[in-house]
């Protein structure tokens, strides 16, 4: 049989087969063609076997159900239940703010964008006497046509391109079916698309997309996350908590200390985001202005062409092939990467201060932790944020390695590939949006904790070797060693041992006071100051413009 899938036999002829593709083909009525079956399936259907459990799988009667004729088309169409992607379907709600930027909408929207503002920046070169300039009321209309573009029309563009079976050509036919009406633009409607290859306009429309998703969508989850976490931090900068290096007792820190690691990491990851240059090019088929020197050798092409890049808020790429190299979306989606991977570190550390009880989890009426055990209250939202992290990295990881790479002046599997940015994105919007779920049931268990320190003196054997080195005691190291490795260790034996040291009084009189509840550091310290090292009071920055 099938992995994932079990069979039981319900009467002589009649074989009832549990799988996920015999649910959907039942719930639709999908018949099923017995041609169709792979070898092992047509073995198990045609013949009699007895399994060591007693069951027998005998021969199956397949039976058309209905003419698939006759199957309402719509239980086929796109929905959340029939959508491959649980992006969207189950999650669509938390990832849909990504929609207008990151959809093949978004993609559409762009290009007509930069079509347009390509046009307007030709009526601005007066070697380009073809093209004088506009009048206010054909600015303004063409700045209409961004500003009002919406869904119908960008299912009007996905109509032409049926039939040119070009995408971006049938934008440019789509502006000129609007402009037509316009007596000024008419004229110059074959300078929609001019000089320019289709990689031209793509990458300024996906250089926008990830600009636009990554500043109005991504970093407003991002900074919130940073600053629940320094929150927590300043909250809990004085609650002592054992640490644990190798997973055993290790000197004492905070909560907040070690939760403002987090906060510090993923803010300089946050950083080094917004400082990637998103690059544009528009140098025509092949890199070198071929088309545009042609037609007009007297024009400057790259001057013009670089301000044009800038005036989108772009950097400006001179040395390309026909595609943009995609360098600097290496470098971006490695940054994302980076930042994931911190992210999965804390929610890592947060599951097991959960699973040592640090942390109660605050439970919401009606939801079910298991559907076995009523008990549970599990730490599914820091789970779903591993999880989603994971899938992120490698989309983002996958788009790092392969955008950069083209053969020769340019190969159509970079084309592909960009369509599914949105994925790598998606998943990491998701995933913050799961740790905050998360971060919000948070309770501090205090008590736990301290039960932990209490049971942990031997972690003051550091303190006092370190200080029997400052004053000469011979063999520190060992003697504490001796004292504690493998041994339990009380209140009074460590108070017993140091009261035995030669030592100053006033060093004595320290380490006795030393608890592993107060020997923390700097660590308070270190948490209240968070804000401030995660540069946070002063706001943060987006993706930069030029």
């Amino acid at each position: 049989m099938e992995l994932g899938a079990s069979s039981r036999v319900l009467s002589n002829n009649t074989l009832l087969r549990f799988s996920p593709e015999s649910t959907f083909r039942r719930r639709y009525q999908v018949p099923v063609n017995p041609t169709s079956l792979n070898h092992h399936q047509r073995r198990f259907s045609n013949a009699s076997f007895q399994l060591s459990n007693s069951y027998s799988i005998r021969e199956t009667t397949y039976k058309k159900v209905v003419n698939m004729s006759k199957v309402d088309s719509r239980e086929f169409e796109l929905s959340s239940l029939t959508a491959l992607s649980p992006l969207d379907g189950r999650y669509w709600s938390k990832v849909k703010d990504l929609a207008p930027y990151m959809s093949e909408y978004g993609l559409i929207y762009f290009r007509v964008l930069v079509e347009i503002k390509w046009l307007l920046k030709l009526s601005k070169i007066p070697e380009v006497t073809e093209v004088p300039s506009f009048s206010e009321e054909a600015k303004s209309y063409l700045q209409g046509l961004i500003d009002g573009f919406n869904m119908d029309d960008a299912l009007e563009v996905k109509n032409i391109e049926r039939v040119t079976n070009h995408d971006v050509k049938a934008v440019e036919y789509f502006l000129k079916q609007k402009c037509q009406s316009q007596p000024e633009i008419a004229k110059v409607l074959e300078f929609f698309h001019f000089a320019c290859t289709s990689e031209d306009i793509n990458n300024l429309a996906h250089a926008l997309m990830l600009k636009e998703a990554i500043n109005k969508v991504m970093f407003p989850v991002m900074d919130k996350l940073i600053k629940a976490l320094c929150e927590i931090a300043k909250d809990n900068a004085n609650v002592s908590m054992l640490s644990r290096t190798h997973g055993q007792p290790a000197s004492p820190t905070t909560l907040g200390k070690e939760i403002s690691v987090f906060a510090i990491r993923l803010g300089r990851e946050r950083q080094e985001i917004s400082q990637v240059e998103i690059m544009g090019k528009f140098a025509g088929a092949v890199g070198n202005y071929n088309a545009h020197l042609s037609a007009y050798p007297d024009v400057n092409w790259p001057q013009i062409t670089e301000g044009f890049v800038k005036s989108l808020g772009l950097s400006f790429n001179p040395y390309v092939t026909q595609i943009e190299t995609h360098d600097y979306m290496a470098k971006l989606f490695y940054a994302f990467v980076r930042f994931n991977n911190i992210l999965i570190d804390f929610d890592r550390d947060v599951w097991g201060y959960i699973s040592l009880a640090y942390f109660k989890q605050v439970t919401k009426a009606g939801e079910i932790g298991s559907s076995t055990m009523p008990h549970k209250v599990n730490p599914i939202d820091f789970e779903n944020s591993e999880g989603n992290l994971g899938k992120a990295n490698e989309d983002l990881s996958f788009l790092s390695m392969k955008l950069p790479i083209s053969r020769w002046q340019r190969d159509l599997t970079d084309s592909t590939v960009l369509r599914n940015m949105g994925g790598g994105l998606g998943h990491s919007l998701l995933a913050y949006k799961s740790a905050l779920q998360g971060i919000a049931k948070l309770q501090v268990n205090e008590a736990r904790l301290s039960d932990d320190l209490n049971h942990a003196w031997e972690v003051l054997a550091e303190p006092i070797q370190t200080v029997m080195r400052r004053y000469g005691v011979p063999e520190p190291y060992e003697k504490l060693k001796e004292l504690t490795r493998g041994k339990v260790v009380t209140k009074e034996s460590i108070r017993e041992f140091i009261i035995g040291l030669e030592l100053p009084e006033e060093a004595k009189a320290n380490l006795l006071n030393l608890t592993p509840h107060n020997y923390v550091g700097a660590a308070a310290e270190l948490a209240r100051n968070v804000d401030v090292a995660v540069n946070l009071v002063n706001g943060t920055k987006v993706l930069e413009t030029v």
